[in-house]
């Protein structure tokens, strides 16, 4: 409010929070109601894949206060690598659409567990679903992020000119 701008990441979490407690209200089955965490999910996992093409990705948006001028990094600002590195905007876009085929993966699982399996089995495994997805995307991430030289140029070493010792 203070720059009179609205935040995409945000918005993004407003957005899902909305949604849950409209969600919350819609009344159904039981199967229809265990399967609302997936449809809520699976609108996330949309939103990452459409912000893949924006001009800020959503996983950029949401790594950059926890990572940049942190882990591995010379203290160059993120809009800069941004800017000037193409790799820097590609590892973004890509990880972006990671979490959005993983957040999409979770949601069909969900939906799918609501409806296959024994009522009183599901909230148990929805339960643990979560932690398993995002503990597999942040492993699957960290891989990428390392063979895509994330972490080469967060600390100098992009495309340009190499630092000298």
């Amino acid at each position: 409010m203070r720059d009179r701008r609205l935040e995409a990441m945000a918005a993004f979490m407003a957005g899902v929070m909305v949604l849950g407690m409209v969600v919350s209200l819609v009344s159904g089955g039981t199967r229809f109601m265990l399967a609302k965490d997936g449809w809520v999910t699976g609108a996330a996992g949309l939103c990452f894949l459409g912000s893949a093409w924006a001009r800020r990705p959503l996983a950029y948006l949401g790594a950059r206060p926890l990572l940049e001028g942190r882990f591995r990094s010379d203290g160059t600002p993120w809009e800069t690598l941004w800017e000037n590195e193409a790799a820097f905007r590609r590892i973004w876009r890509v990880s972006t659409v990671m979490w959005g085929i993983a957040l999409l993966a979770d949601a069909v699982a969900r939906v799918v567990m609501s409806y296959a399996l024994p009522v009183e089995v599901v909230p148990g495994l929805g339960g643990l679903l979560w932690p398993v997805t995002m503990v597999l995307l942040q492993l699957v991430n960290g891989v990428y992020y390392r063979a895509a030289g994330l972490w080469r140029l967060t600390a100098g070493y992009g495309t340009g000119a190499r630092r000298t010792a």
